[in-house]
């Protein structure tokens, strides 16, 4: 099965950063991704910093960008002219979420306005939905039924496809996929896939999002991290995760890039994804 791609990006916050973006963007957009999305962080000015990238990823020509969207940003009006704003300037896609609580981490929780009102007024302004998904459970959901019967709100209020969290172990996935069409969830699922560049990191993370880790895999990251092999490390095990996922009928994997491309260039490349020009040095 052919696979296909997304890539995620974050607002650069400095001039060096920006460039490292640049680069990014102009060598993963070689791999034809569906689309590119932009993370929109906490705080002033961060729709800004979003709106500012997204401008940025599209004079580089790159394919359709999807910028995420909290219902942490404002009330409801608020948000809906967001929505409007966004599709009058041509995007077709956003990533509807929660929103980061106020240390980041695992999302807060968000009722007034919900994802779910968020999704709709998405949906009302001709811009396709995305929503999150953990196919561990919300680490605030009552249950695993609860959390499913969440991500079933938000198909009903118009979203079309669902991310994940990163997670480690194919069949987590797999369970997940199983467990949410039975329970009536027929969008498309996405796997969110995490090159382990940065153990320390993504330990962190894992741990506030409720990610679960085998040990021997948690020592290999750290000793490839203390080899100076993090590189390669991260591209093996993300490959061999897509590859397995691949085979059991996933064709579209979202890629958290952290601004890089060269481990997420050589996962697409290790996937058998075609480059539209020649390969050049990455980021």
């Amino acid at each position: 099965m052919t696979p296909r791609f997304s890539f995620e990006f974050f607002p650069p916050k400095s001039v060096n950063a920006a460039f490292r973006l640049a680069a990014a963007v102009d060598t993963l957009k070689g791999f034809g991704p569906d689309f590119m999305s932009v993370t929109c962080g906490t705080g002033g000015g961060s729709v800004d910093l979003t709106n500012d990238t997204i401008a940025a990823v599209r004079q580089q020509g790159a394919a359709s960008v999807a910028p995420h969207i909290t219902c942490a940003q404002g009330d409801m009006a608020a948000l809906k002219n967001l929505a409007a704003d966004y599709a009058k300037s041509g995007v077709t896609t956003a990533l509807a979420l929660r929103g980061d609580g106020p240390a980041g981490g695992a999302p807060a929780q968000c009722t007034s306005p919900s994802v779910v009102d968020l999704v709709a007024a998405l949906a009302d302004a001709n811009i396709a939905p995305i929503v999150a998904a953990y196919p561990e459970t919300h680490p605030k959901a009552a249950s695993a039924a609860a959390d499913l019967d969440a991500l079933k709100a938000k198909q009903d209020a118009g979203a079309v496809a669902a991310i994940t969290q990163f997670f480690f172990d194919a069949t987590t996935f797999l369970r997940f996929r199983d467990r949410a069409r039975a329970h009536g969830i027929t969008m498309e699922l996405i796997p969110g896939i995490l090159p382990v560049t940065n153990w320390a990191a993504t330990e962190r993370m894992a741990d506030a999002c409720g990610t679960s880790i085998a040990p021997d895999l948690a020592e290999g990251f750290a000793r490839a991290a203390r080899e100076n092999r993090a590189a390669l490390m991260a591209t093996a095990h993300a490959s061999e995760l897509c590859d397995h996922l691949n085979r059991d009928g996933v064709d579209h994997f979202h890629i958290y890039t952290l601004n890089a491309a060269s481990v997420p260039a050589a996962i697409c490349a290790a996937m058998g994804a075609s480059y539209a020009s020649p390969l050049r040095k990455v980021a």
